[in-house]
């Protein structure tokens, strides 16, 4: 129930927020429209307004809003054919603008609420490499590599792009010092311990999306009995046999609601660091913590897209409503942070790809009036319309298969 009532509100919550951007931006330069929906499939509720038909649908997986002249040749002057291309610009791209701000009014929450980690050193393993290095605990990090640091996510991206070692320099006393710091590395299969009465157990509350575990099947609630035929009872045990692997692929025997299944799972290499920072709680920090946040997001989309073109990354790593409401129901078991985190991304996601170029997308309709404002020629309506159609056919048959996909993964 907490996984249904949360997907149908954060899908509600971007879609809405999506929609409601380019609404206001067809009010504000005088577009009429006629239908404002959420959700698709069957009308559950329709309230008339003076202009606009206000729709709730049955599913809550996409939205629209239908304005005058929109996809057709009609040019009067509350038609969308009618504005200017900047206006007509600014009608589109407030849409995915609009995903962008409440991430970042979401980050905002987040970050007001629990704060932020910083790049102040308030703990330092004595038996790391960093403390080996020099490192101690309230040295402020300035930079790494010769890169501004501000918040604990840049750091830890500026380190993982050193495979080997690293220079950091930190200020201590009014004083700054530079260190050479040589990465350490652990096996991992990305997945999390259940606890009950502060105990670890073998358990799992969480299997991390993209990591081996959740690749070779493990779920939420599998409890580990045994790996390479030893028996694991405790999670140190666990932890051990994983990182005594050395990368090897380990035979990892769960039990899954009373039945014993044996699954093959091949431990990925994982930067480790061997310090944390201060939790930095305070409006300047939750401003710019927020800012920061949005904008890493929207670069990791940029890497995806980038990886996912060159092979780096398969269409494995796609999830579409089936596998993201899994994410959702996984946060929400975790807890109100994580939850809203997720909401926070989700609506990068849909803006982001809102604006890629593909027809019927948000991106492919700016692409035309960028082309008519430097061409100056306008594509005739009609054949624009064409396109998108076309484009949507593309997208709902890349739908259903992303939708395949995910099924397979819950039955494996």
């Amino acid at each position: 129930m907490i996984t249904t009532i949360s997907s149908i509100i954060i899908f509600s919550l971007v879609i809405l927020i999506h929609e409601l951007g380019h609404f206001l931006a067809a009010r504000k330069v005088g577009i009429k429209v006629h239908e404002f929906s959420i959700g698709m499939g069957p009308v559950l509720y329709r309230k008339k307004g003076k202009q606009t038909d206000y729709l709730i649908k049955a599913l809550p997986i996409g939205g629209y809003i239908r304005m005058e002249g929109e996809d057709d040749e009609t040019f009067s002057h509350d038609s969308f054919n009618s504005k200017s291309a900047l206006e007509r610009f600014f009608v589109i791209f407030m849409g995915p603008m609009m995903n962008f701000i409440l991430a970042f009014v979401l980050f905002f929450v987040i970050v007001s609420t629990y704060g932020i980690s910083g790049t102040t050193v308030e703990y330092i393993d004595a038996d790391s490499n960093e403390y080996a290095s020099g490192l101690r605990e309230g040295d402020e990090i300035i930079s790494i590599e010769g890169n501004r640091v501000r918040f604990w996510d840049d750091l830890y991206e500026e380190i993982s792009e050193n495979e080997t070692d690293y220079n950091i320099v930190v200020e201590r006393d009014g004083k700054e010092y530079d260190f050479i710091i040589e990465n350490s590395y652990r096996y991992v299969v990305g997945i999390s311990p259940t606890e009950i009465n502060g105990e670890y157990t073998t358990e799992l509350s969480m299997v991390n999306m993209g990591y081996p575990a959740a690749e070779a099947g493990i779920k939420v609630g599998d409890r580990i009995q045994s790996i390479n035929s030893i028996d694991t009872d405790t999670w140190e045990e666990v932890k051990d046999a994983i990182k005594g692997s050395h990368g090897d692929e380990i035979d990892i025997l769960v039990d899954r609601n009373g039945k014993s299944i044996n699954i093959d799972v091949e431990p990925m290499n994982q930067l480790t660091i061997g310090f944390y920072t201060e939790v930095e709680k305070n409006i300047v920090a939750a401003i710019y913590g927020s800012l920061f946040k949005t904008v890493f997001f929207i670069k990791l989309m940029f890497q995806f897209i980038l990886m996912l073109f060159t092979g780096n990354v398969g269409t494995e790593a796609i999830a579409g409503p089936v596998g993201i409401i899994s994410m959702v129901g996984e946060a929400a078991k975790i807890g109100l942070y994580p939850l809203i985190n997720l909401a926070a991304f989700i609506s990068i996601n849909l803006g982001f790809m809102n604006l890629l170029p593909i027809p019927a997308l948000d991106g492919s309709r700016l692409v035309f009036i960028i082309w008519e404002g430097v061409s100056g020629k306008r594509i005739p309506p009609d054949k624009e319309g064409y396109v998108h159609f076309i484009g949507f056919v593309f997208l709902m048959a890349l739908m259903f298969f992303v939708l395949y996909k995910d099924i397979l993964k819950l039955l494996t």
